[in-house]
């Protein structure tokens, strides 16, 4: 797995795969296993995975002297397969994923855009093979550790011995597994957390004073494809003071609280508990930091800058992580 750990340091101011193919066309045929080797990192902008395998196809041995002479299929996606897996028939070029309900084979012509695999008579060997090259392209919103991806089977089977063709669907059919990187991205978004000059501010009117004077909201976007860790600490724990100022002496301290990820921090209870988050994905999701003054500045020591740095590390789990994650924002 991969475990790359994101720190961000935020300042606070005041002024004052694996393809695997199951059992397909009961009757008609099946799919020996085929493996997607290596690993897919979904943010690496040169990530995409382009891979050519040999599939080997079975037909089932003969019954009354019938027997599958003739298979043509396509794979058709399911809801939850990402849009830009694609899987070619190696040979022709020819697409043969398709969204459902895909195009209506063709058993009488060759068609670049579908398998066919003729077993001849019932004398004949009962094994077929074929290659098919997956590209999955970087940016697929797959969730970390061993990912399965299972497709449908759309498919058009002629048998000997007099037996009626037969087509239809057979779900689930192919199973396409990749080994997905748990990895993550993550940076502060907002304007920053500065409270702005607030020399003529009191204590004692703190808890009438408007939000948009004594706090500020700003936010952690991360986004993952496996679960992840969220962990914060103070430099001052939580109090703002300016460069030579005291934190032991009242007038050169400003208190604040912190709001983040459900936990309330403040000079009393400073210790953040560490957060085992769900993964976000792809598009992300938006943690609020939300610090709130618990003094004002009148009667502190002037300056203009008086400050507080957060550190909020955001660090990648294994698959699964060892604490039960829990949905984040």
């Amino acid at each position: 797995m991969k475990r790359r750990c994101h720190t961000l340091v935020l300042g606070l101011a005041a002024g004052a795969a694996s393809l695997m193919a199951g059992s397909a066309l009961a009757q008609c045929v099946t799919f020996d296993p085929v493996v997607l080797s290596g690993n897919f990192d979904p943010f690496s902008p040169t990530g995409t995975t382009v891979q050519t395998l040999t599939v080997t196809a079975h037909r089932p041995p003969a019954v009354g002297g019938r027997k599958t002479q003739e298979v043509d299929f396509i794979y058709l996606r399911r809801p939850d397969t990402p849009s830009s897996l694609a899987i070619v028939q190696t040979a022709t070029g020819g697409q043969i994923l398709e969204n459902p309900p895909g195009h209506v084979l063709d058993p009488n012509n060759t068609n670049a855009n579908e398998i066919e695999l003729n077993f001849g008579g019932v004398g004949q060997p009962d094994v077929q093979t074929f290659t098919v090259t997956v590209t999955v392209p970087s940016g697929a919103d797959l969730p970390a550790g061993a990912t399965d991806l299972f497709l449908d089977l759309k498919y058009f089977c002629k048998r000997t011995g007099g037996a009626a063709d037969e087509s239809g669907i057979d779900p689930h059919s192919l199973d396409v597994r990749i080994n997905v990187l748990s990895a993550l991205q993550a940076s502060f978004v907002g304007p920053a957390l500065d409270f702005g000059e607030i020399g003529g501010l009191t204590t004692a009117a703190l808890p009438s004073t408007p939000n948009s004077v004594k706090q500020r909201t700003g936010a952690i976007r991360v986004a993952s494809s496996g679960p992840y860790s969220v962990a914060l600490t103070s430099a001052n724990q939580f109090r703002m003071t300016y460069p030579g100022g005291s934190l032991a002496t009242a007038n050169q301290r400003i208190a604040y609280s912190l709001d983040f990820l459900g936990q309330t921090k403040t000079t009393a209870s400073p210790t953040f508990t560490t957060v085992t988050c769900q993964r976000a994905g792809l598009s992300g999701q938006y943690l609020a930091v939300t610090p709130t003054l618990a003094e004002g500045g009148a009667g502190k020591a002037p300056a203009p800058n008086y400050q507080d740095i957060l550190t909020v590390t955001v660090t990648p789990l294994a698959v699964p992580p060892p604490s039960t994650p829990v949905p984040c924002m």
